[in-house]
């Protein structure tokens, strides 16, 4: 029984290896070890990365004599690591899975179930971990003498390193349990900590080699903190060096503090498992239903899957974003971009207006919100075909999105740009009216590249929105676009002025806008009606 549970167990935690979501089937020969050979490229890389922190902190603090601290701050990092791959694998897999109805109506004791379930998170946890824990053994055992108790502990350390990720993790996912049961939108909730979580990582890379400075500049003070505060992995550290007695104190802190979190789990699961949070109660109140336009309709069927789908607003709509921080940089930072635009070197003056239009365009080309817009109707792309409402009004629906999403914090980030600038009149009109019609043209291009190479099989909604072709060729299409125009300018070497070439530039765009526009109008309509 416990060895089909775990079996099952495994093989449901690493579905993603051996299936395929893209159509809906096993992973099998070349396909498989392609796969897996992918996976652990990435995994080779991430770990290249961590050995060259590793190797940055490790060589001073040994020589210092503070190789444990070492060992700890490491240890610190590839904890964080294993939390933030397994903590939502917790939220779903212990706290919302589906299958818990069926396991406790089964004559199976309760705590298999739970060992069956935190197994998976553990052995999650322990993938994530030892992306970090790999090289940085490597590189302990290279700058560090350790004795042969000290080898043993050192591999042996990981592993119940991952026992106290999965207490943490199952601790995490439960408050993130408690959060989505009081939120009615839970998307935005995914986003934030998204959001976050880039943040953070981008901030933490940044300050990288200064944070690695502090630590290596203050080893004495930070080392006597880790010995009063951090007391058990203080004795990790001391376990890692060899010392056994230290080996058992870490050993029982953890196990002690798994313990009690098993306990608590035990004690709530069947009420946890069966007790359906967060929906939300609705008292009925007799009315009118209000009835809207066809055109309004179909734009807020478009507007509710784009809020309700993280995988949609992080991938599509991160442009959003990127807009509104790129408009509020501009204004911190004016007078630093004034002083670079004023510096008289190789006639650069003369291009700022070009050089503004270009970065613009490339930061409103990250929204490609419309390009897996008919991929996401999936397999009932039939109820909008059979609906009063013809294919012209569905596909105006999914560029009205785009447009609506795209042009404000365009229009925030066009403004700030001029504020900071200050173009002459030509360009004051030039550039807004360039931005403007790009975004029309990228949004009618995404939904011709998604209505060319449709994706209506899909399992998972993350395929059309990041492994599909036309959302593929609609981001880096834009780009590319901006690129050839500043290639062209910079081959005609000064032979047409800054703005008859913006001019040229605007008029490209607004042809291309009026032929995309019929097309989608006549055989695009006819392709949407034949899928």
């Amino acid at each position: 029984m416990t060895k089909t549970l775990l079996k099952k167990q495994m093989m449901e935690t690493f579905s993603w290896v051996y299936f395929n979501r893209k159509n809906g089937k096993k992973r099998t020969g070349t396909g498989l070890l392609t796969y897996i050979v992918l996976c652990l490229g990435i995994y080779g890389m991430l770990g290249c990365m961590f050995y060259e922190m590793a190797d940055t902190m490790c060589n001073p603090l040994s020589k210092m004599g503070y190789s444990w601290l070492y060992f700890v701050m490491i240890s610190l990092s590839a904890i964080l690591m294993g939390v933030f791959g397994s903590v939502f694998s917790t939220f779903t897999s212990l706290y919302q899975a589906k299958d818990n109805d069926l396991l406790l109506s089964m004559p199976i004791p309760t705590s298999k179930i739970i060992m069956m379930r935190l197994s998976g998170v553990y052995m999650l946890g322990l993938i994530y971990e030892l992306i970090v824990m790999i090289p940085a053994l490597i590189v302990w055992f290279r700058y560090v003498d350790v004795s042969l108790p000290g080898i043993v502990f050192s591999i042996i350390i990981p592993f119940e390193m991952s026992i106290f990720v999965l207490t943490l993790s199952c601790i995490l996912g439960w408050v993130v349990a408690i959060i989505s049961a009081k939120v009615k939108n839970k998307s935005f909730v995914t986003v934030f900590l998204s959001l976050a979580f880039i943040a953070g990582y981008y901030y933490t890379y940044m300050s990288a080699y200064k944070i690695l400075g502090d630590i290596i500049a203050n080893a004495q003070g930070i080392a006597d903190g880790v010995k009063n505060i951090l007391f058990p992995f203080y004795h990790m550290a001391m376990a890692a060096e060899g010392n056994a007695i230290s080996m058992l104190i870490f050993t029982g802190i953890i196990l002690a503090l798994f313990g009690i979190v098993y306990i608590v789990l035990s004690r709530g699961f069947i009420r946890l498992a069966t007790t359906k949070k967060g929906a939300v109660k609705v008292k009925y109140n007799e009315g009118m239903v209000k009835s809207a336009k066809p055109d309004t309709a179909l734009l807020k069927k478009e507007l509710k899957r784009f809020a309700g789908s993280p995988n949609y607003i992080m991938n599509c709509g991160l442009g959003i974003i990127l807009m509104i921080v790129a408009g509020v940089v501009l204004i911190v930072k004016g007078d630093t971009i004034r002083r670079i635009i004023s510096m008289p070197f190789d006639g650069i003056g003369q291009m700022v207006p070009l050089i503004v239009t270009a970065a613009l365009c490339i930061v409103v080309s990250a929204n490609d919100i419309s390009a897996p817009s008919v991929s996401l109707e999936g397999k009932n792309i039939w109820i909008l075909q059979v609906l009063p409402v013809s294919a012209w009004q569905v596909l105006k629906a999914k560029m009205k999105l785009h447009l609506l999403l795209t042009m404000p914090p365009a229009a925030f980030m066009t403004v700030c740009a001029l504020v900071v600038t200050k173009p002459s009149v030509e360009f004051l009109i030039l550039i807004p009216v360039t931005v403007a019609i790009f975004i029309v043209v990228m949004a009618m291009f995404g939904l011709f590249m998604n209505l060319k190479t449709p994706n209506l099989n899909w399992t998972n909604e993350v395929v059309p929105i990041k492994q599909s072709f036309s959302v593929l060729i609609t981001l880096f299409g834009g780009w590319a676009i901006v690129i050839m125009f500043a290639i062209v300018y910079l081959v005609m070497d000064g032979a047409v002025s800054s703005v008859v070439y913006l001019s040229m530039i605007c008029a490209f765009f607004a042809l291309v806008a009026i032929l995309l526009f019929f097309w989608l109008k006549n055989r695009g309509t006819k392709i949407f009606e034949r899928l």
